[in-house]
């Protein structure tokens, strides 16, 4: 039995702003909390030797009232959400849970003499997939990352909504990833990505912009593969802020 797993983090900060690369921090702190979860016996388990494990979690930062800056992010409180999704087909839920409760109530040190802490974990209601079509949203603050690397040149290019072979790559993509953690050909070969309400976003992620989509999304395909995007995150970087996803309804018009 699968036990979902979609947790709220309440983050109370010293100052109501934050840094605006800040999904490298959210990623910093992940890694701070496996540290710090039985003697940091997981951390291997996701990250290692250049980070290219295939990752089952997603998040997603929720500022309130966010005012935009070059540098920063100010907020109206001196607070914000971190939405913490994962599958756990690995057990990645409750070792997760645990590193969360493990660093409840610690300092995090954020630049600018700043910090944040983890006052509260919510468990969130999750959505059962029961239909093989279902119409997802990017949830704010996040957006569908389809990242095309040339080995060649070392250089990457993303691939948004505006671009006319987006659902091609974007399908790719998602069926590599649902290859590499283990679903059977017949359980992706059918995945079809359709943009319906979407726009293209500029992002700055560890230094460099990253262009994504956001929006709606209409995803078709197996219902245990669509359940598992939904929890783990979909396309590139999906486990460094981006690919999160809600369902906002399911199965086709009649």
């Amino acid at each position: 039995e699968i036990t979902p797993m979609r947790l709220e983090l309440q983050m109370e900060l010293l100052k109501p702003e934050i840094d605006i690369d800040y999904r490298r921090i959210i990623i910093s702190y992940l890694k701070f909390a496996l540290e710090h979860c039985e003697g940091g016996r997981f951390f291997e388990k996701f990250y290692k030797n250049r980070d290219n494990i295939v990752k089952d979690y997603c998040f997603s930062t929720v500022f309130s009232k966010p005012r935009f800056t070059k540098e920063k992010i100010y907020f109206d409180k001196n607070e914000m959400k971190i939405i913490f999704s994962c599958s756990d087909r690995n057990r990645t839920g409750l070792i997760f849970q645990t590193a969360f409760l493990a660093i409840q109530h610690m300092k995090f040190p954020l630049a600018n003499e700043n910090h944040m802490i983890l006052r509260k974990i919510i468990q969130k209601k999750e959505v059962l997939i029961t239909e093989s079509v279902v119409y997802f949203q990017t949830i704010l603050g996040n957006g569908l990352c389809v990242r095309e690397h040339n080995r060649e040149t070392n250089r990457d290019t993303f691939i948004t909504c505006e671009d006319k072979e987006f659902s091609e790559k974007a399908e790719t993509i998602i069926k590599n990833q649902l290859q590499m953690v283990g679903f059977y050909k017949n359980q992706y070969k059918d995945i079809k990505v359709e943009p319906i309400d979407c726009k293209k976003i500029v992002v700055k992620h560890y230094g460099i912009f990253i262009d994504s989509t956001i929006g709606v999304l209409k995803i078709s395909g197996n219902m245990n593969a669509l359940q598992y995007l939904y929890q783990s995150g979909l396309g590139s970087h999906h486990s460094s802020g981006f690919g999160a996803v809600n369902v906002i309804r399911q199965g086709e018009d009649e």
